[in-house]
């Protein structure tokens, strides 16, 4: 793409209608001064929109008009410019752009300007009217930018040189698009500040309403408890009228119901009354001469003998329990006795038949197999001299045998061969027919599974493409994935590095202010010590032990935190404040035991136990156990070291603190030196300012801590996502990878497939050819071998004629006795072996038996002892039985004679007494009875009557209908309740009842508020992530540009100076306000910044950067207006040599007067102007072609 033709219309200094043809490649416009040549350039900027009326040089715009067609009086003039580019192959600025779809595309700016010097400005793009911002659209698309230098004019390169680093710096920040983030952030700020203002409105409103809901929360409570009293007392009165009328009528039948029952039972007592004084006057008579009777007969002896042969029973039953006690321990003896004597029958018979055995052995059996084995031996040394004699005998006949022999062993070694090939070609006869039908199977399955193959391998092709495009689309997803991904982690980094700095500064304010507070806070802790307010614990300093050792490094890791005071509860701590306010002692810390709460504790298992580590610092303090929450709050999580040296390896990880008092925070920050030689717990107060700036820093920290939070939400969010998409896109290249695998594995299986059915085809043939020559040859051996058969059989018929001659016969006999008597001579001695170790055995086996007898004998003497002792006491037991028994009989006797005289007396006298007992206890319970009932019946009567005047009373008092009352409630329990309620209410007047209603409403009110405000706070840090995340992007895009322009500064610069350069930022870690300075090194000169450098040597900076920067952002056309006009004609050449070498990408138009630049260029343009005429132009081609008009 290049401009193909600029038409100039009462343009400047060009009159009526010029045209000014142009090509790609490298033109020169030159001519005299003032003849006109820039205003062609100026022509480009004011046709494309690329700068104000003053960028090309006119106040203003109508300017820009020629001034003789300005000056023709009241008629309207108009000036017009016409660019016309040839597009070519042009290529759009990003991938889904859209070109003009003819080869040229135009674009026209008229101005109009009316007499009263009023103008019109309009555009237009291929004759369609259009305004500037869609002709800066499409001129995006072609790779045009308004901020690119695409027109260079002079004072371009001086305003680079002379321009502040900060305004340079913003040249990098066009060029890397960082408006678009600026414009964005500043949305987002619109928005943060449009939510902000919605949140504090709410959280106005939400105190308001916070305010209303307490005071109608107590107004509403005391109302809900009123209410309740009210409705109870109510309920509990109707209860009281219902149960007093229920008790009435219940007392009222009752009373009646008595009294009938007890009228029936008063004439029954009258009745037994008289009957029963008439019995017991009767009875009395007559025990009272049954009694007389008993006394004259003896009954005091008897029951004297009744005792005595009471004693002689238990006597008795002792002595027969010990007599069974006895007779079970005497039974088990003697089945022990019994037990033992089998057993030692049984030992001395098992010794005999031991005995018996070992001897029989002994003398009969070893003595015969020894004899035995000696006959076997001698048998045997005959036989093989025997053996030997008959050897000498035998050589004739062996010549014979061995002549035989080797004629059918010649004969056999032609005709096995013969044999073992006839039925070797017969089974290969056999084979190959069966190979034969088996090929002949396998090619028509060989040409199905071909078939078969080919099918496949067209679904898998199939099902590969649709793999692929699948993994495209993924592909795509999760590149967008990551970058979103990789942009969030570039937040949450460069976030937590700045969390870790305001951490490191808000230290650092807390710890200057702690400083502070130690220096003044001894006072006000003396005050609450000595007021003796209850509750106060002591400083925190007081209520914990440790080692001397460890002394040092937790008195560093507390800090001014000793200094605080420990109370028992918030309470305390409030009282405490307002003493220290009244008299205006100071400020304390109070740390209250019921709201005080440590850090979640850091957990570090035994086996990543840290090297130089000596514990959690809370873990080397001793204190009571109820202050252990204290202690976790002052010292935290911090660990304890033995030296610097093992803390430093994991510095920013945790918060350490050596045994030599060295503090080395989790961000990062270390404190150290000498020990201090006077601690002080005293506190102090904190200026303003200070206060202000730890609040500054406390807000953005828990901002960055929101931020984060929602951060690291986002990057678990899209990180899953990541995840899941690599999991799919995995999947899928292994579905892909399985198809390829497929595709090559059917591929191979069709070649091998083919293959077989070549080889298949080829073995085939070979098969019938191998069956033909084998039948041919297996007839020839049909005819061979019978014959040799028949000569073989002749001469084994020979051979076994020789050997069963009477000499072969002795021989054979005397080898084969020689055989057995040498198995029969080591069988005997086996056995004679096996005989030795069964008497070994034996005799192991006695000895045994023998200890069993011992041992039996010795039980059974023992057993013997016990019977004789058993027996001895069953006598005695015996003899003492039948004494006491002889003893019990006697006093029986006694008794039994007299029970005959005493017993018919006794019982008819106890019979009597007992009656007449029976006889006095009913009389006496029934006169009581009688008396009772008479005074009850009484007392009834008279209730009955007060009872029925109170029902009368009660019944039109009554509820309709009557409510349900617990089963177990009496008016004695209710009425106290009543008159406890009645009080109560009394006691709460006045009320105000509407509360109940304006609670709910307000509370309505504020939850939908306090949900409104959640919200808000999520769209609040959603819009901090958002502003950070374009922040990420502005400052990667920046990077990125900047490291590219650069890298081609330095090339650039380079190939220009023949020295050395690069751009240097005043702070590169804060890029976003750093200023951009051109650092050169000239061939031959120290390094140097852009203002110690001559005037040729800043041009040539100056351009190096603007050709760094047309190189990051290519165009299609480039103009320049007199940029060699300050550089010497050597660096002219290099300035030159540089645009024809990047005239090969792009279209370069410059204006210049310099002899070096015009031989370089391929074309040049002559521009001229005679007095008060129009400019005229005038082109030369001087590369490759000759000059022409």
């Amino acid at each position: 793409m290049y401009i193909k033709r600029l038409e100039l219309c009462n343009f400047k200094s060009f009159g009526g209608a010029t045209q000014v043809p142009l090509l790609p490649g490298f033109t020169v416009v030159s001519g005299p001064n003032g003849s006109g040549k820039s205003n062609i350039l100026d022509a480009l900027l004011f046709a494309l929109g690329l700068s104000t009326s003053k960028g090309m040089r006119a106040e203003r715009l109508p300017d820009l008009v020629n001034h003789q067609q300005s000056t023709r009086g009241r008629a309207t003039v108009e000036a017009s410019v016409t660019v016309t580019f040839e597009l070519g192959d042009a290529e759009p600025s990003s991938p889904g752009a859209a070109l003009p779809p003819s080869l040229e595309w135009s674009v026209t700016r008229k101005l109009r300007v009316t007499p009263q010097g009023t103008y019109t400005s309009t555009y237009a793009i291929n004759g369609e009217p259009c305004t500037l911002n869609d002709l800066h659209e499409q001129l995006h698309e072609l790779r045009i930018y308004p901020e690119g230098y695409n027109v260079v004019l002079q004072g371009d390169v001086t305003s680079i040189i002379s321009m502040p680093p900060r305004e340079r710096r913003q040249i990098i920040d066009e060029l890397a698009g960082v408006a678009a983030f600026d414009r964005k952030i500043t949305q987002a700020k619109e928005k943060l500040d449009a939510v902000k203002e919605r949140q504090e409105s709410c959280r106005i409103i939400e105190r308001e309403l916070t305010e209303q809901r307490d005071r109608l929360a107590q107004d509403r409570v005391q109302a809900e408890k009123y209410q309740k009293l009210r409705t109870e007392l109510e309920t509990k009165s109707q209860w009281e009228v219902v149960i007093g009328y229920r008790q009435l009528a219940a007392q009222v039948q009752q009373l009646r119901s008595q009294i009938q029952a007890d009228e029936q039972v008063d004439a029954t007592l009258s009745g037994q009354l008289a009957a029963l004084s008439a019995q017991v006057e009767g009875t009395t008579v007559e025990l009272e001469g049954l009694n007389n009777r008993v006394r004259a007969l003896g009954e005091e002896e008897y029951l004297g003998l009744q005792a005595t042969l009471a004693t002689h029973e238990a006597e008795l039953r002792q002595l027969q329990r010990q007599q069974e006690e006895l007779t079970i321990a005497t039974q088990e003896t003697a089945t022990l006795l019994l037990r033992t004597q089998g057993e030692l029958q049984e030992h001395w018979q098992t010794l005999a038949n031991l005995t018996q055995e070992y001897q029989t052995i002994a003398s009969q059996d070893l003595v015969s197999l020894q004899a035995s084995r000696d006959e076997a031996q001698q048998s045997l040394h005959t036989s093989r001299e025997a053996a030997s004699n008959s050897a000498a005998h035998a050589e004739v006949w062996v010549q014979q045998q061995t002549t035989l022999h080797q004629q059918i062993a010649t004969l056999l070694q032609t005709l096995d061969p013969q044999r073992t090939e006839q039925a070797q070609l017969r089974e290969r006869v056999h084979q190959l027919q069966r190979q034969i039908q088996e090929q002949t199977q396998q090619g028509q399955r060989l040409d199905q599974e071909v078939e078969q193959k080919q099918q496949t391998l067209t679904a898998v092709l199939t099902a590969q493409e649709t793999t692929a495009a699948q993994a495209i689309a993924l592909a795509e997803t999760l590149w967008l994935a990551e970058e979103t991904l990789q942009v969030q982690q570039q937040t949450q980094t460069r976030l937590v590095q700045e969390q870790r700095e305001k951490q490191r500064q808000l230290d650092k304010l807390e710890a200057q202010a702690q400083a502070i507070q130690e220096g003044q806070g001894t006072f006000a802790t003396k005050v609450i010590l000595q007021a003796g307010l209850p509750g106060v614990c002591g400083l925190v300093a007081h209520l914990g032990r440790v080692d001397p050792r460890y002394q040092l490094a937790l008195e560093v890791s507390a800090g001014a935190r000793l200094g605080n005071l420990v109370v028992e509860d918030d309470g305390v701590a409030a009282a405490g404040i307002e003493l220290l306010k009244q008299k205006r002692a100071g400020r304390v810390t109070f740390l209250p035991l019921n709201k005080i709460q440590g850090p979640k504790p850091l957990s570090i298992p035994p086996w990543q136990r840290l090297e130089g580590m000596v514990d959690l610092a809370v873990n080397l303090l001793a204190c009571d156990r109820r202050y252990e929450a204290i202690f976790a709050y002052v010292l935290g999580n911090t660990l304890v070291f033995d030296q610097l040296q093992n803390a430093r390896r994991h510095l920013g990880q945790f918060r350490m603190v050596t045994l030599g008092g060295d503090l080395l925070e989790s961000t990062g920050a270390m404190t150290g030196g000498s020990a201090p030689t006077n601690q002080t717990l005293r506190l102090g107060t904190v200026t303003e300012t200070e206060s202000s700036e730890i609040r500054d820093l406390s807000a953005r920290l828990q901002e960055l801590e929101a931020i984060l939070d929602r951060s690291g939400q986002a990057i678990q969010q899209i990180g899953a996502e990541v995840q899941q998409r690599s999991r799919e896109l995995i999947e899928v290249r292994q579905h892909q990878r399985e198809h390829q695998r497929q595709v090559t594995q059917l591929q191979s299986e069709l070649q091998q497939l083919q293959k077989q059915q070549s080889q298949l085809h080829s073995q085939l043939s070979q098969n019938h050819q191998g069956r033909t020559q084998a039948q041919t040859r297996l007839q020839e051996l049909d005819h061979s071998i019978p014959t040799q058969e028949v000569q073989l059989e002749i001469w084994q018929q020979s051979l076994t004629e020789l050997e069963q001659s009477q000499t072969h016969s002795q021989w054979q006999q005397i080898q084969a006795n020689i055989r057995i008597q040498e198995a029969q001579l080591n069988g005997w001695e086996l056995v004679l072996r096996n005989t030795e170790q069964r008497l070994q055995e034996l005799e192991n086996q006695r000895q045994l038996v023998q200890e069993k007898i011992q041992q039996a004998q010795t039980r059974l003497e023992d057993y013997r002892s016990q019977q004789v002792y058993q027996s001895n006491q069953a006598a005695t037991l015996s003899q003492q039985q039948s004494t006491v028994s002889t003893q019990a009989a006697q006093t029986q006797g006694e008794i039994a004679t007299l029970e005959q005289t005493l017993g018919e007396a006794k019982q008819a006298r106890d019979q009597v007494e007992r009656q007449l007992r029976e006889q006095q206890q009913s009389q006496q319970q029934s006169q009581w009875q009688w008396q009772k009932l008479q005074e009850t019946q009484h007392q009834r009567h008279e209730q009955l009557t007060q009872l029925q005047v109170q029902v009368q009373t009660l019944q039109p008092e009554l509820p309709d209908p009557l409510p349900e009352i617990p089963s177990t409630l009496s008016l004695d329990q209710l009425q106290p309740e009543l008159r406890s309620l009645q009080k109560r209410i009394q006691a709460m007047e006045p009320v105000n009842m509407l509360a109940l209603e304006e609670y709910d409403r307000t509370q309505t009110r504020l939850q939908e508020l306090s949900d409104k405000l959640t919200t808000l706070e999520s769209e609040r840090t959603e819009l901090l992530l958002r502003i950070e995340n374009f922040t990420t992007l502005r400052q990667r895009a920046f990077q990125e540009a900047f490291e590219a322009v650069n890298e081609n500064f330095q090339s650039i610069f380079a190939i220009l100076s023949d020295g050395d350069g690069s751009l240097q930022l005043d702070d590169p870690q804060d890029p976003a306000t750093s200023g951009l300075n051109l650092i050169a090194h000239p061939k031959g000169k120290p390094v140097q910044r852009l203002a110690s450098m001559s005037g040729g040597e800043k041009s040539l900076t100056a351009l190096s950067f603007i050709f760094a920067l047309q190189r990051y952002r290519p165009s299609p056309f480039y103009a320049f207006d007199e940029v060699d006009m300050f550089l010497d004609g050597s660096n002219v050449e290099r300035l030159a040599k540089m645009i024809k070498q990047q005239a090969q990408q792009a279209q370069f138009i410059v204006v210049s007067l310099r002899r070096p630049m015009m031989e370089s260029a391929e074309r040049t343009i002559g521009v001229t102007q005679a007095r008060g005429a129009y400019t005229q132009v005038l082109g030369l081609q001087l590369q490759p072609q000759a000059a022409s008009v």
